[in-house]
């Protein structure tokens, strides 16, 4: 082969993976927005839970209990 061939087959070789990559991040952008279209549409949906504080249940007070020294 001459250097001229050879020099054509690697550009070509190069074209071809930087579409592959570019091609990547479209799909990877792509699904991205979607999971966050989603999830915006999901936390729409749901009420915000009312907080009810801090409350000193028997649990709490057993972990409070086992971390005396």
């Amino acid at each position: 082969m001459d250097k001229k061939d050879t020099s054509s087959i690697q550009m070509k070789r190069r074209r071809f993976l930087a579409t592959l990559g570019l091609g990547g991040a479209a799909a990877a952008a792509a699904v991205g927005a979607k999971l966050v279209t989603v999830a915006a549409d999901d936390s729409e949906e749901k009420k915000p839970e009312v907080s009810k504080g801090y409350r000193l249940t028997a649990h709490v007070q057993n972990y409070y209990r086992t971390t005396r020294l």
